[in-house]
């Protein structure tokens, strides 16, 4: 049996910000679930600083890789760059719509939001990712922050990365809707 390829598609939280490759999202994940006897290869498609709209214009690559699945996690950088909700939940929507239009199981990864603005309409930030999820079917892991950002022993420096331990607590979090979303993309292809 070959390996099922997830892909990680996100900004800094899957891309490792300031840790080595083995220490990522992507490959922990992979080592829990090969700890489990599972066979995956979790495909590291973050992108540091990227919000959803620079996720749009890299999508082909992702497509090319041919994933049996994909985690869909932006929007961090997006509100801390002041993208209004709306312009954040139209380019979600559009890269929803393109994974799902090439027959994948999609989890949407929420996030609280960054902002530091005092009129950034956080509340409506944050309640884009239940409305995508319930308007998709989706499943939906509320908030990627959530595991170690309150926590100082789990995040870097800057307070917002998590460190490798972070990263593991993520990792773990996680680990039940990653083995549900191979189970969905070990049926087959969603229908387009």
């Amino acid at each position: 049996m070959t390996a099922q390829r997830l892909a990680f598609f996100g900004d800094s939280l899957f891309a490792g910000y300031g840790l080595a490759p083995a220490e990522a999202l992507p490959a922990q994940v992979e080592s829990l679930l090969r700890a489990e006897g599972r066979k995956a290869a979790c495909l590291n498609f973050g992108v540091s600083g990227e919000t959803a709209a620079d996720g749009l214009r890299r999508l082909p690559r992702i497509l090319a890789a041919a994933p049996a699945a994909c985690l869909l996690e932006f929007g961090a950088n997006d509100s801390y760059q002041g993208c209004g909700p709306a312009e954040v939940e139209a380019h979600l929507e559009a890269l929803i719509a393109a994974l799902r239009g090439a027959g994948l199981p999609v989890l949407l990864l929420g996030v609280r939001s960054l902002s530091f603005e005092s009129d950034y309409p956080a509340a409506a930030f944050e309640a884009l990712y239940p409305a995508l999820a319930a308007r998709h079917g989706l499943p939906l892991f509320p908030d990627i922050l959530a595991p170690f950002v309150d926590d100082p022993d789990l995040v870097l420096p800057d307070g917002i990365h998590p460190n490798a331990a972070g990263v593991a607590a993520m990792a773990r979090a996680l680990l039940p809707q990653v083995r549900g979303l191979l189970e969905t993309a070990a049926r087959g292809p969603l229908p387009r």
